[in-house]
């Protein structure tokens, strides 16, 4: 697990400096700068985005992590790899075709209610080839075990981006027009930035010729882009019907609970970023002693972090709320109900990574399926009755519904699950110090109560985990800093 904390303490580092970033933009910036509308607008068109991206880049990103392990030559690993970046091009072209041919038609299915939405849907296309992209060479560079470059480029290259253009656009050198133009702009930059760096890192040439398994990579990929899709669509879609259901202002109002609540998931995404190869890699090997170990450190390890996320999340988002435009107040709860959907799935440890690199790939889809048409139903049930309260319900039920049948799976074909003693502890300290801290609140001024509960609550969390020691690897982190500091 060396390279694993290693790399994923850097990853987790430099993640959240992009979230303290998007946080700066989501909370303080976009709300006070850009006109509710737009917000709600650049809100669908990169949710959109996201859902379509795992189709125009035929997933495969994932295809990479799962069989690049297979090819033991290099000459084969390049025809592979050649492959997975020229693959995409046959479905983004006909789909830039059609969009040319039946735009209004894809605009007005797209968007039934906001006209504002509909003058800007070539935006998804563009965005989601170039978030596409960017994942198959970040892949690529995971593979290398290189992942920090990438996560740099990923979690705070657009952040920093937006920042720039909205405080352009506050000084009026640009329109939101040009806001939505200049962020298409970055996204190619990053993910053009990002393929020359994964080149450089591996001695890759381009092959055109036929390689082994290709047929597999090519049945994986299919299964992957319905399943990715769905995932993404999962996430996202919550924006989307918001701006079907309601006022699409509404979805800026949404969009920073969400943001708020989505911090907890943080460490899994660094965490994500370098053990996916491994895990692939010891599937491969049918090393399941391997497996075994990387499932139970990962869940108490990210329930660990995560834990602290939320509860901080849970106690201080009522004072956060105060610092924000009267139209924003009433998402905490949206907060609190996604953050606590994302400890689940991050308790959950890395139950999907472990099912899409195995033979069993091809249930991640049906599971996807089953979750897709759940939270269409139960958006569509608690939208119009609870506005966008009931979207935060709907996406939090989904989230730990997929997890538990992803658990249950795991364990009927593997025989193994996550959890352990040590994670009943943390479930019952995390309980604990989120209620006696929400219960008493200490109402000073909002950055005030905000600083001095985070400080409050780290002493004791931290000082919990000596004592409990629920993991070797953060417990040895946290006494070398202390013996570093004594």
């Amino acid at each position: 697990m060396g390279i694993v904390i290693n790399q994923s303490v850097k990853n987790l580092i430099y993640t959240y400096v992009g979230f303290a970033i998007g946080a700066v933009n989501t909370m303080f910036l976009y709300p006070y700068v850009m006109d509710d509308q737009y917000y709600g607008l650049v809100a669908v068109l990169l949710s959109t985005a996201m859902i379509f991206y795992p189709l125009l880049s035929l997933s495969m990103g994932n295809s990479i992590i799962r069989f690049y392990p297979h090819y033991q030559s290099k000459n084969e690993k390049n025809k592979f790899i050649s492959f997975t970046f020229v693959f995409p091009l046959l479905v983004i072209l006909p789909f830039f075709i059609l969009f040319n041919v039946f735009g209004e038609q894809i605009n007005n299915l797209l968007s039934d209610k906001s006209e504002l939405v509909k003058d800007y849907t070539v935006y998804v296309l563009i965005y989601a080839v170039f978030i596409g992209y960017f994942e198959v060479f970040y892949s690529y560079a995971k593979v290398q075990l290189k992942s920090v470059f990438g996560n740099i480029l990923k979690e705070i290259s657009i952040r920093v981006l937006v920042t720039i253009l909205i405080s352009l656009l506050y000084f009026d050198f640009i329109t939101e027009d040009d806001f939505i133009f200049w962020l298409a702009i970055g996204y190619g930059v990053r993910m053009l930035i990002m393929a020359i760096y994964a080149i450089s890192i591996s001695e890759f040439k381009f092959s055109f010729q036929t390689f082994k398994k290709y047929k597999n990579v090519i049945s994986f990929s299919v299964f992957v882009i319905i399943a990715s899709s769905i995932s993404q669509m999962v996430i996202e879609i919550d924006k989307f019907m918001i701006s079907q259901y309601i006022d699409l202002s509404n979805v800026a109002y949404y969009a920073v609970g969400g943001f708020i609540g989505i911090v907890v998931s943080v460490p899994g995404r660094a965490m994500q970023q370098i053990l996916a190869p491994f895990v692939s890699k010891a599937l491969s090997d049918n090393n399941f002693t391997e497996v075994i170990s990387l499932y139970k450190k990962s869940s108490i390890n990210l329930l660990v972090v995560s834990g602290l996320i939320f509860i901080l999340i849970a106690v201080n988002v009522k004072f956060l709320y105060m610092l924000l435009p009267i139209e924003f107040r009433g998402g905490e709860y949206v907060a609190i109900i996604i953050a606590l959907s994302k400890l689940f799935d991050m308790a959950s440890g890395i139950n999907g990574t472990i099912i899409t690199n195995s033979k069993y790939y091809r249930f991640d889809l049906l599971f996807g399926v089953i979750l897709l048409i759940l939270t269409i139903i139960l958006n569509m049930i608690f939208i119009p009755l609870m506005g966008m309260l009931g979207a935060s319900i709907a996406t939090g039920l989904s989230v730990i519904l997929y997890n538990i049948m992803k658990l249950i799976f795991v364990k009927v074909k593997f025989g193994y699950y996550p959890f352990t003693f040590n994670s009943l502890l943390m479930l019952l300290l995390i309980t604990s110090l989120s209620l006696v801290f929400y219960i008493f609140p200490i109402m000073v001024n909002p950055v005030i109560s905000i600083a001095l509960y985070s400080v409050i609550i780290g002493i004791l969390y931290l000082v919990s985990i000596i004592i409990i020691k629920p993991s070797d690897e953060i417990n040895s982190i946290l006494m070398k800093y202390l013996s570093f500091f004594k």
